[in-house]
């Protein structure tokens, strides 16, 4: 065949007859705007998908969407819920770099959270600048300090002291850099935590039931263990522990009230537990909030070195559930009769998405609650979300 007939059986031999197939715009790529298109359609969702939706909200077939997503899951730019089979976009996959000011590694519960959040920043591909604050103001300060020369999108705080919470949040305005505090507020900041109200109503209500159950309703004297430095927040713990006493045990007596400081550690409740101890009758019956674990590891070495385990009922309102605490719930005449578990190891979880939705542009709310369960002694299986 010669040259000139090749020519004359091609479609560029005849002019006048127009291309039925649409071209793609000059110097576009169209494998890699196919693959644009399954990100949007991600994107737009802000939820996981499947691969049907996925192929259908970005208008390919379902063999070229399938390619596409193992291509971007193996670069790490997706993860696939092996359960589900349901597709999401590793939000800050090399992008956000987020500062986090752990309470204190000395802290069962603050090291969950701390490897929580180390586990989450993983998943989801974000890099997580750890700093310590050793539940110091001063050291807090400190650390936001250097935070700030860390070139960060975002910082999250875990600060035990109230009165530091609006110097570290002018600090990290004036740099312009967003920020979440977990449990303690501060000022403009997301709000990660418990309903510390529901926490308190939680652990009046299971105190009163074992004033009913045990002593026939009778409680002498209440005492109440805080977290004066924590400020307000965790103070309306006491409120609702008092709302839960009295709505569940209407003829207690709230006005024998005994509120003392535990600092937050051990010997702060040990020695506030002591106090009081020595001051009751030898049969009058003692109710104890203890605002958190190390609090209620004091109140029940008091307790026992008093020898009052039969006469006192402990409630821990700060729970991980410790494994000391633990422990102790399930020995035989113990004092602590229960506590309101916050599961810290899950904290990271929550906490990751919605930082990194305020990054992505997308609205998140003030305050984000974690769950909070009531364990007691009188459980066969305890620990258990």
């Amino acid at each position: 065949m010669s040259d000139g007939q090749k020519d004359a059986k091609s479609p560029r031999a005849r002019p006048g007859r127009p291309s039925t197939k649409p071209q793609p715009p000059t110097y576009t790529v169209e494998v890699l705007a196919k693959g644009l298109d399954v990100l949007d359609a991600l994107r737009s969702s802000g939820e996981e998908m499947r691969l049907s939706e996925i192929a259908r909200a970005s208008g390919l077939d379902v063999s070229t969407t399938f390619r596409l997503l193992r291509t971007f899951e193996q670069r790490g730019y997706l993860l696939r819920d092996a359960q589900t089979r349901k597709y999401r976009l590793c939000l800050g996959y090399r992008s956000y770099r987020i500062g986090y000011a752990q309470l204190s590694s000395d802290q069962w519960f603050s090291r969950k959270v701390t490897q929580g959040l180390l586990d989450a920043a993983g998943k989801h591909r974000a890099e997580l600048i750890v700093a310590d604050n050793h539940q110091d103001p001063d050291k807090a300060i400190e650390n936001a300090r250097w935070l700030l020369t860390q070139n960060l999108d975002f910082v999250i705080e875990y600060n035990f002291h109230y009165r530091t919470a609006p110097i570290l949040a002018s600090m990290f305005a004036k740099a312009r850099i967003p920020t979440m505090a977990i449990d303690i507020p501060q000022p403009e900041a997301i709000f990660f935590g418990v309903n510390n109200y529901e926490v308190g109503w939680m652990g009046g209500e299971a105190l009163a039931e074992f004033a009913q159950r045990e002593w026939g309703g009778r409680i002498d004297r209440i005492l109440l263990l805080e977290l004066t430095d924590a400020g307000r927040a965790p103070q309306s713990r006491v409120i609702g522990t008092l709302a839960g006493l009295e709505h569940r045990l209407p003829g207690v007596n709230t006005r024998r009230v005994i509120h003392r400081n535990s600092k937050g550690n051990e010997t702060g409740g040990y020695m506030a537990t002591q106090r009081v101890l020595r001051s009751l009758g030898p049969r009058e019956r003692l109710a104890i909030a203890a605002a958190n674990d190390e609090g209620a590891r004091g109140a029940i070495r008091a307790v026992r070195e008093n020898r009052r385990e039969k006469y006192t009922a402990i409630l821990a309102q700060g729970w991980g559930p410790d494994p000391a605490l633990d422990e102790e719930l399930g020995r035989e005449g113990t004092p602590l009769i229960g506590a309101v578990a916050y599961f810290p190891e899950n904290y990271g979880a929550a906490i990751l998405p919605v930082v990194l939705r305020y990054l992505n542009g997308r609205r998140v709310p003030p305050s984000v609650y974690t769950v909070h369960t009531l364990i007691t002694n009188q459980m066969s299986k305890r620990g258990e979300p």
